[in-house]
């Protein structure tokens, strides 16, 4: 198992910086935040992302994936607002050709929640109708579309593994599949050995990150109620030998090196 960070704990400082940053923190893979001042729809033009993808190559850094704006963001897959959900798709469409100019392989899909008064069938019709558009665009590229499932204050779709196999198993799209987030894992009580057997090879990634257990935190591994080590055993059972992705709170970006750096030490310990 590799090591990667997602950008966003980078949120004060450009990417070109952000590179930099996390490559001399010891990780092999760097997932990009597709929020501003980061890669944000069209901000980047494709000259400009090509130079980035070489900034890669010289410090030797994977792009994993590229993890769209949705949480608290002006986007959603499943509002009955139809001209928020169309502009939503063209995001992801923008998010899918960043992401395949970089050569990240894996491009997350967040569930999101019903509005208000939203039926919840209606929601999760529109979130499958939203994520068939999404496998059908990317399609031309060789990159794969990830759902994660969340803890149920952020998403009242797609809860678990099970819940995520049901819309690859209705939509039928060989590029989908699933990221597991160990911190809605901690939230949502699903056993992460049931989990992984659910899943197979359908787990794409995994996001790290850990909590008490009550509420979503995105600590550093280590610092919450999730046991890592348990964790790893279990990832190494199944053969799975993706990146392990940390996914840290904002509360640490003033000073993210630090902490994304107490992250890679403690997870290679665990990896040894």
């Amino acid at each position: 198992m590799n090591l990667s960070v997602a950008s966003s704990v980078f949120v004060n400082y450009s990417i070109q910086d952000t590179i930099s940053l996390v490559a001399q923190a010891g990780y092999n893979g760097i997932d990009f935040w597709g929020g501003r001042p980061h890669v944000y729809r069209q901000d980047y033009p494709q000259p400009e992302l090509e130079r980035l993808r070489k900034l890669l190559k010289t410090y030797n850094l994977t792009a994993v994936s590229l993890m769209p704006a949705f949480y608290r963001y002006p986007h959603s897959l499943s509002l009955p607002n139809e001209f928020v959900r169309q502009d939503s798709l063209d995001y992801m469409r923008q998010c899918a050709d960043n992401a395949a100019i970089l050569g990240a392989k894996i491009l997350l899909v967040v569930p999101g929640h019903t509005l208000y008064g939203q039926r919840v069938e209606d929601a999760h019709q529109r979130l499958l109708d939203s994520i068939d558009w999404i496998c059908r665009y990317a399609s031309q590229y060789d990159l794969s579309l990830g759902i994660e499932p969340a803890n149920k204050m952020v998403s009242d779709l797609v809860n678990t593994s099970s819940d995520a196999l049901k819309i690859i198993t209705e939509l039928k799209h060989d590029n989908l599949g699933v990221v597991l987030d160990t911190g809605h894992l901690n939230l949502t009580k699903e056993s992460v050995e049931a989990a992984l057997k659910n899943l197979g090879s359908l787990l794409l990634q995994v996001h790290v990150n850990d909590n008490d257990g009550l509420q979503q935190q995105n600590l550093i591994p280590g610092d919450g109620t999730i046991d890592f080590q348990g964790l790893i055993g279990l990832l190494s059972a199944t053969g799975y030998s993706g990146f392990l992705s940390a996914e840290l709170a904002w509360d640490y970006s003033l000073n993210p090196v630090p902490p994304i750096r107490k992250t890679a030490e403690r997870l290679r310990d665990l990896l040894q």
